[in-house]
């Protein structure tokens, strides 16, 4: 009981670490543009080059996984993190930030999918919430420093990425310290309490292609949706400061603050929602939450006062917490347990392609008719997703009555 006690410390340690780099990229871009000299839009690029490189550890970490161990996977990919964080310091061009873009986003995705993977299998539903709840605090926390840093060391950009990349190498050093732990097989069934059924085998599903998964239409509903989710969750992490510091008059310190704010709204839902969908129907309250959304964006862009951008920022933060979660949740139930396990691939695909595409677009759309537009599209993107909601809850119903009907 003890091993895996320390097991899920460290677990929930993982998750903090993963969330800090995702939101340093928005605050420091305004003086990484400025050192470089680049255009504001090609954010867009940074967070596209580490898409790329999270898309290929994420589709290999199987094979990373069943080669080296869940141990030595979570050492490997947390020290590539670093390096590339180390790097970001030292980068004497864009070019070369760019390529250790892609470098973070080969550490990040291994260990994302490593430790998902490792949680689903061995963890409660519980702890899987409360390690979800636990990203939202390291990406709370990742605005704090890096706002702290650039207020009291002169807008000191290396040296906010590298104070970052060294909580990730002290990181490292604990997975180094409790490798060997990750291979303990009680852990399932001390921390896992569902784990004891797991010896009655369940038939299993028909066998389903990938191109016959792709057919279903409630299968390309998601996918469209993730994309659009993702996009717009990213998208206002990453650009509300630029947006709020550059066009709207607002401090560094009180934009990171909101930035900061932002995040931890979204961690503080995920631990709200965690209680609430055992109490509530799933669906109405994700309708709620995207039509808040949907209000969180129209505030935001609106350039009047600062104080609808902080609104903004906070509703956004708060009503997307339970969507990712929810919809991954529902997918078996929307498409059946068939199709479930491509589609939930297909969706955690189009989750990374959205964080790679909607930002970058949003940056071009800013650079070409001013920031303004750039907060407009993340309340077309709002307005999308409460959209394509509705068209799979109702696919979803009118299945469902075909089905009780045809028996």
């Amino acid at each position: 009981m003890r091993t895996s006690g320390i097991v899920l410390l460290v677990a929930y340690l993982g998750f903090i670490s993963l969330g800090l780099p995702d939101a340093a990229h928005g605050i420091n871009w305004p003086f990484v543009r400025a050192d470089y000299h680049v255009p504001t839009g090609w954010l867009g690029l940074v967070i596209a080059s580490g898409g790329v490189g999270y898309l290929v550890s994420s589709f290999s970490v199987a094979n990373l996984l069943a080669r080296c161990g869940v141990g030595w996977l979570l050492i490997l990919s947390s020290l590539l993190v670093s390096i590339g964080l180390f790097g970001f310091c030292l980068s004497p061009n864009f070019i070369c930030f760019m390529l250790f873009a892609v470098v973070i986003g080969l550490g990040s995705g291994a260990i994302d999918a490593g430790l998902n993977a490792y949680a689903a299998e061995n963890f409660s539903t519980q702890h899987m919430n409360w390690l979800h709840a636990a990203f939202g605090i390291g990406a709370t926390s990742g605005p704090i420093i890096v706002t702290s840093v650039l207020v009291h060391f002169s807008q000191n950009w290396r040296l906010a990425y590298g104070v970052i990349g060294t909580i990730l190498l002290f990181m490292t050093m604990v997975f180094v310290l409790s490798r060997h732990l990750w291979r303990n097989p009680s852990q399932s069934i001390a921390l896992n309490p569902d784990s004891c059924k797991s010896d009655v085998t369940e038939p299993a599903p028909a066998n389903v292609s990938q191109w016959q998964a792709l057919r279903h239409p409630l299968v390309r509903l998601q996918i469209a949706f993730f994309l659009v989710y993702t996009g717009l969750e990213v998208g206002v992490g990453q650009w509300a400061f630029t947006v709020m510091t550059d066009s709207r008059g607002i401090s560094i310190s009180t934009a990171g603050t909101w930035v900061a704010i932002f995040w931890g709204a979204l961690a503080f839902g995920r631990a709200i929602f965690g209680f609430l969908v055992e109490h509530f129907a799933v669906d109405p309250l994700l309708a709620l939450c995207l039509m808040g959304m949907v209000l969180g964006a129209f505030s935001f862009s609106l350039p009047y006062h600062a104080y609808y951008s902080y609104l903004g920022l906070m509703l956004m933060g708060f009503c997307a917490a339970p969507i990712f979660p929810c919809m991954i949740s529902q997918t078996a139930l929307r498409v059946g347990k068939p199709l479930a396990a491509h589609a939930i691939g297909f969706q955690m695909s189009a989750a990374v392609s959205g964080a790679m595409t909607l930002p970058f677009i949003s940056g071009l759309l800013g650079e070409l008719f001013g920031l303004t537009v750039l907060s407009i599209s993340l309340l077309i993107y709002a307005l999308v997703l409460l959209t394509l909601f509705v068209i799979i809850i109702n696919k979803a119903d009118r299945g469902l009555r075909h089905s009780v009907d045809a028996h």
